[in-house]
């Protein structure tokens, strides 16, 4: 938004130069009030709206050069000049495809060319609207649309950064999965036999009571410590929950554990297994939270089929009796595990008092794909590489094809209007001479010439065919008073 109040801010200034300037072509105060409302409103539309935008800065600049082509060219040329040149960069940065600016691209400039031959009748005006609009509107279009190519190389790069970390961030959990298989396999081993020989002490008639006692408090310990020892496991592990475990038995055990707690489910299709045990886990830990910090709260789970995959919603009421609040962390390993799958997980307490639990899950995992990244990211670079090239292929083309045509018509021009002067003598009828006059006259204005005979009405033409040439500019000049010929005079310039 600060770069397009910039731009409009840049463009606003020629416009407010062109009417405090002396020039006889100085634009009035209603003038200047439009054109800098449509400049703005066409900034403001680049970035919805972005051939709309351009074609209303190319009107805006071709009404101000055809309303000043007779008296002030360059004023004209120059008034919205920055204000057509920002529009069209800002345009080309927000084109999602290209084609429509593309459109008022071509149509622009041959549109104001037309306008400009009925409007005038002078091809030197048309050729002059035509280049003008064509290289203040394409070269900057060209130009934003390499940048916002660009742009979207850049946010590949990141990306493909991201996905890197996340690579690393799935091998150190392999990592880890494997180091707690390790553990189970060694530890949970010992655990078990240590715990085996115990309940064999336990069992042992020819030890005293007191001690048997004391060796099956030992197991109960050493058994403790082993169902420790899985549960850690199993995070370390990420493994799903017993696949046995549904949402209506988890909610039947707290229930029956004394929980006020009804279920609200909808018809589910089946969902991928890890899915499955995510949507489980999200439940479980939110009906765990609600037995720790809300035992007497109604709590109402709400698990539902949508387009994307399965949600689920728990929501506790507020505690009747308050409690100490928790660390937190199972929610937090809760809300990583659902984006990893690719879903949304949020938890917060509600406007009433209470905490609501809701997860939204995709019917499959999202699992990266680093091959798809680097493929995405070498068509980004082709992308640039090839609007670089059509950058400088645009720019090529319209300031050579505006070139050319500037030439082709000074050559038409003087080619066209060559007079010779040999049969033309003061005091001839005009009748008279007129076959020995050329179709055309020059257009190219006479400049700074002597004064006309008082009374004259006077026409200029080329001396030769070569208007590039060391004496290419010079001009007959025909003066004609009273339907006679008052003289032919050359005019070296």
């Amino acid at each position: 938004m600060r770069l397009r109040a910039t731009l409009w801010v840049l463009g606003t200034l020629p416009v407010l130069w062109a009417g405090l300037t002396s020039s006889p072509g100085r634009l009035t105060p209603a003038e200047i009030a439009a054109h800098v409302a449509a400049l703005g409103a066409a900034v403001l539309l680049t970035e919805r709206r972005p051939a709309l935008a351009l074609a209303i800065a190319v009107a805006g600049w071709e009404i101000v050069f055809l309303g000043r082509a007779e008296v002030d060219s360059l004023l004209g040329a120059s008034a919205l000049a920055v204000g057509l040149a920002g529009v069209a960069l800002l345009s080309g940065h927000s084109a999602a495809s290209g084609h429509r600016d593309a459109v008022v691209l071509v149509l622009g400039p041959a549109a104001g060319a037309a306008t400009a031959l009925l409007t005038t009748g002078e091809a030197d005006t048309a050729i002059g609207t035509a280049v003008g609009a064509a290289v203040l509107s394409t070269v900057p279009w060209t130009v934003g649309r390499y940048r916002r190519l660009h742009d979207e190389l850049v946010r590949t790069g990141w990306d493909r950064a991201a996905r890197w970390e996340r690579e690393a961030e799935y091998a150190r959990a392999r990592e880890r999965a494997r180091l707690a298989g390790e553990m189970h396999d060694l530890v949970g081993h010992e655990l078990a036999k240590a715990a085996l020989q115990i309940g064999a002490l336990e069992l042992d008639p020819a030890l005293d009571a007191k001690y048997r006692s004391a060796a099956g408090i030992a197991r109960m310990g050493v058994t403790a410590a082993a169902e420790r020892l899985a549960d850690t496991v199993r995070l370390l592990r990420a493994e799903p929950d017993d696949p046995g475990t549904s949402v209506s038995e988890l909610v039947e055990r707290s229930a029956a554990a004394g929980l006020d707690v009804t279920l609200e489910t909808g018809e589910l299709r089946p969902h991928d297994p890890v899915v499955a045990a995510t949507l489980t886990r999200v439940v479980a830990e939110a009906l765990t939270n609600a037995m720790k910090h809300a035992p007497d709260a109604r709590v109402l789970v709400g698990v539902q089929d949508a387009v994307h995959g399965p949600e689920v919603t728990v929501d506790s009421g507020p505690a009747p009796s308050a409690t100490a609040p928790g660390a937190g962390l199972g929610l937090a390993g809760l809300a990583e595990r659902v984006r990893l799958l690719g879903g949304t997980f949020t938890a917060g307490p509600t406007p009433d008092g209470g905490f609501r639990v809701t997860a939204a899950l995709p019917r499959s995992p999202a699992a990266p794909a680093p091959m798809t990244t680097d493929v995405e990211h070498r068509r980004a670079q082709e992308r640039v590489r090839r609007s670089g090239r059509r950058v400088v292929l645009a720019a090529a083309l319209v300031s050579v094809g505006g070139l050319a045509a500037v030439l082709a018509y000074m050559w038409f021009d003087a080619a066209t209007s060559v007079l010779d002067p040999a049969g033309i003598r003061p005091g001839d009828p005009v009748s008279e001479v007129s076959s020995l006059l050329p179709a055309r006259i020059r257009t190219d204005g006479p400049g700074d010439v002597p004064p006309e005979p008082p009374g004259a009405s006077c026409r200029y033409y080329s001396t030769h065919a070569n208007p590039f040439d060391a004496r290419g500019s010079d001009l007959y000049r025909l003066c004609v008073r009273d339907d006679r010929v008052v003289g032919v005079d050359l005019i070296a310039r």
